[in-house]
């Protein structure tokens, strides 16, 4: 629904809230309709007709939302839309007999109206407080653009080339950071000979560095979203490959690709990371001439980058049109492959002279993306060397070495997966894959009944770190790839399957700030989106500082936010005050503000949620 057509009279109240805090979602912003209450929180996009659909009535008690009390009637109605006529009638269930949730700060009620499932567009209405949810739809396809959007992302993201008007609309701008195509040696700043060609590419995050160990829970999870769900990806997402007859997904990970084969030398080894060597940019980016610099060769770069070719390898082979393009990046992947295996392994070769993230991988991190690469190479060769080292060293990946699958890594790691379906795959450790999956599935402290969340989407308590958005991606896909390659029984696969579409949910609003963690959405559906996001294209000074372009992931709720108050501005301590799953706030100030920290987007966001969203796409 665009709201913009049905005349919308927004009003945002925030009266005793805090600066940069979320705000409430109140007022008429649908004319001859109820006013709003962000206490009934649904999808803002709306449910597929044969899922289960809850409503969740919040009452905050603790958090920087408390004075807004709220408790609902004995009866909720689900209205149409169209014609405001009640379609369903049932009475909202406290939630665990009133209880305070602790990760929220909030006590409420469900309010389950799975049974409506008609397409078309509804809100649930109060008929004691004459308030209403947001509108959302029912239909086969409402995530179908949601995909889309989340997925143009990434041509937002693109360095060296031109973003024109015909796909950027009004967030156009000259080609970016083209000096990248003589990138220099930052241990040999002034030789000339050093120059590579590292241009084009994606921004790593809000920043404009880009780093090959960090692509590790970016390709792969596009990659398994793509395999696992062709029919959800099209061409036409509006950008300037689309209508070439190939998959809009796969022609934006090339961009990519094409990047990291410039990144790889001659003799396998990649370089740890590329950028700038200080904080001195501009806006807008295409106006910044700095020097752009590549670090040393890296052992971890060199693996994460030879799993990421192979990986691909499998998948763009399957297409004539990219067969060429496949078979040299399974040649780069064994090159790279042979690089890290006959040298000695780095651990620090990312001092930081680089900004900004640290990119070193730890010798434990190396070994897992040793055996998730040997699955693919494993796969695309049937050779045995690859398959000794998933034999030896496949225990050692966080989803078989920890007690349950573990949502860390869980992009790449969905090789495992991959594995127990390779011909000539190790029957012993099948087995003990596919056991790891059906433990974790009946385990509580995992992929627990929904009634363990008032927001039904539990995640461990420590998850809610910088980026945590990217756990809540991971646990809703394991638990499909549990539902679908374990031998669990009927109720426990329709169990999982609930978690996945719940954690997807809490993305789009069901969660304590009734917020949708995508940007700049009101255009598809969301009455309460992100506005702000930390991102050199949209930072705080320029035009875009309120008006990012849409669907960019957020890292989301931080209770270790470090940001300070800078001189003479509004203070930002009540965050770490919060609740933990309450401690974000809508702002894209600088340090030591320190936004980043909460509201940067990353690729490996990205990523991760569009692997979860893609599964409910059609």
């Amino acid at each position: 629904m665009m709201l913009a057509a049905l005349g919308v009279l927004l009003l945002q109240g925030q009266t005793g809230y805090p600066a940069y805090a979320v705000p409430r979602i109140v007022g008429v912003t649908i004319r001859n309709h109820p006013a709003l209450t962000g206490r009934i929180h649904v999808d803002q996009f709306g449910y597929l007709p044969d899922s289960p659909k809850f409503a969740v009535i919040s009452d905050p008690q603790k958090g920087y939302n408390a004075i807004d009390a709220y408790v609902p009637g004995k009866t909720l109605e689900v209205r149409r839309l169209k014609d405001s006529v009640t379609v369903f009638t049932g009475a909202p269930v406290i939630w665990k007999a009133g209880a305070t949730h602790d990760d929220s700060g909030d006590r409420g009620w469900w309010f389950d109206f799975t049974a409506v499932n008609a397409p078309g567009e509804y809100y649930i209405y109060d008929a004691l407080t004459k308030r209403r949810s947001v509108v959302f739809k029912i239909d086969a396809a409402v995530f179908s653009p949601i995909l889309t959007v989340a997925s143009r992302t990434f041509y937002y993201q693109r360095l060296g080339v031109p973003l024109t008007a015909a796909y950027a609309g009004a967030w156009a701008e000259p080609a970016a950071l083209t000096q990248d195509a003589k990138t220099r040696n930052v241990l040999a700043k002034n030789d000339v000979t050093q120059e590579r060609d590292l241009s084009k590419g994606w921004m790593d995050a809000g920043d404009t560095n880009k780093y090959p160990p960090f692509n590790g829970d970016v390709l792969h999870p596009l990659l398994f979203a793509y395999t696992a769900n062709p029919s959800a990806f099209g061409d036409a997402n509006k950008i300037p490959e689309s209508g070439n007859g190939l998959p809009d997904i796969l022609d934006e990970v090339k961009i990519q690709l094409d990047w990291l084969v410039r990144m790889q030398f001659p003799d396998g080894a990649v370089p740890v990371k590329m950028g700038n060597i200080d904080y001195n940019g501009k806006y807008p980016i295409s106006e910044d001439r700095r020097p752009r610099y590549y670090g040393p060769k890296d052992s971890g770069a060199a693996i994460y980058t030879a799993a990421n070719f192979a990986h691909a390898a499998r998948v763009y082979g399957k297409f004539p049109a990219w067969k060429t393009f496949a078979t040299d990046l399974q040649r780069r992947a064994i090159l790279s492959w042979n690089w890290f295996q006959t040298n000695p392994r780095t651990y620090n070769s990312d001092t930081g002279e680089i900004k900004s993230g640290i990119a070193n991988r730890s010798k434990e991190e190396q070994d897992h993306f040793e055996v998730f690469c040997a699955i693919h190479l494993f796969a695309l060769t049937g050779e045995k060397k690859y398959h000794d080292v998933i034999k030896a060293k496949a225990g050692s990946t966080r989803q078989l070495a920890e007690y349950n699958w573990s949502p860390y890594e869980a992009g790449a790691g969905e090789a495992l997966i991959s594995y127990t379906k390779l011909p000539g795959a190790d029957a012993t450790l099948v087995a003990k894959i596919k056991a790891q999956l059906l433990r974790s599935a009946e385990n509580n402290q995992w992929a627990p009944d929904p009634s363990a969340d008032l927001y039904r989407a539990w995640m461990v308590p420590g998850s809610y770190h910088w980026g945590s958005n990217l756990v809540r991606a991971s646990y809703g896909f394991i638990s499909l790839l549990a539902a679908d390659n374990s031998n669990v029984s009927a109720a426990t696969k329709i169990r999982l399957k609930t978690r996945a579409a719940d954690m997807l949910h809490s993305f789009h609003g069901v969660n304590p700030l009734n917020l949708v963690y995508l940007s700049n959405m009101k255009a598809y559906g969301a009455e309460l989106s992100i506005t702000r996001i930390y991102h050199e294209r949209y930072n705080v000074n320029s035009p875009f500082a309120a008006n990012p372009a849409p669907g960019y992931v957020v890292g989301g709720p931080n209770q270790s936010f470090t940001g300070k108050a800078a001189d003479g501005a509004p203070s930002v301590e009540w965050i770490k005050t919060q609740p933990r799953a309450k401690a974000y706030a809508d702002f894209n100030r600088v340090w030591p503000e320190s936004s980043w920290e909460l509201s940067e987007p990353a690729i490996y966001y990205q990523a991760m949620y569009i692997r979860l969203l893609s599964a409910f796409a059609k």
